[in-house]
């Protein structure tokens, strides 16, 4: 994940790897993951309340050319499952979902944005949205029905960027407590 970025990615490079990365596994093929494609990183992260918090802990961050906040629209879900070869599973309302598939498809439209950026060696970095960003999509033209699962953030890295948080501290755990194998 780059924590210092530089200028050098356009809007329109960006939209054309969304384009890929929206690609994603989608249960009943709801397609309900989107990319909402902002070209001002830091004008983003202050309306979604985050752009002090980095600016005193990983200012680079904010030099990030393009946002992407990566968004579950749940009634793709419900309404695709409400549909005829899809009912009689009580999915039909998003109460029913035991683990709520819109979220878990626009996770995995992040990731390909992430492995996308990686794969053209750009800087990528996937931040949480850890306030209520209600108003901030409101004021952008997203509906009600639509949650924001995180923001992925692009650009070229700086020269000087190097790993930094929890990863330089916290080694990651071994296979043996990760994988199992046939039992836990």
């Amino acid at each position: 994940m780059t924590r210092r970025f530089a200028p050098g990615l356009d809007v329109e490079t960006v939209l054309e790897w969304c384009d890929l990365a929206r690609r994603a596994p989608s249960a009943g093929f709801s397609q309900g993951a989107h990319f909402l494609v902002r070209g001002d990183t830091a004008a983003t992260l202050e309306t979604l309340g985050a752009a002090t918090w980095f600016a005193q802990r990983q200012p680079g961050v904010l030099a990030a050319p393009v946002a992407v906040l990566v968004l579950a629209d749940r009634r793709a879900y419900t309404d695709r499952y409400a549909e005829s070869d899809k009912s009689g599973h009580g999915l039909e309302s998003d109460g029913g979902w035991r683990v709520p598939y819109w979220s878990t498809d626009a996770a995995m439209a992040a990731q390909n944005l992430l492995l996308i950026a990686e794969s053209h060696r750009r800087g990528a970095l996937f931040i949480g949205v850890f306030r209520d960003p209600r108003p901030a999509l409101r004021a952008w033209g997203v509906p009600a029905e639509v949650d924001c699962i995180g923001v992925v953030l692009v650009g070229d890295r700086a020269d000087d960027d190097r790993p930094s948080g929890s990863p330089t501290t916290r080694g990651r755990r071994p296979r043996s407590e990760v994988v199992h194998l046939e039992r836990w």
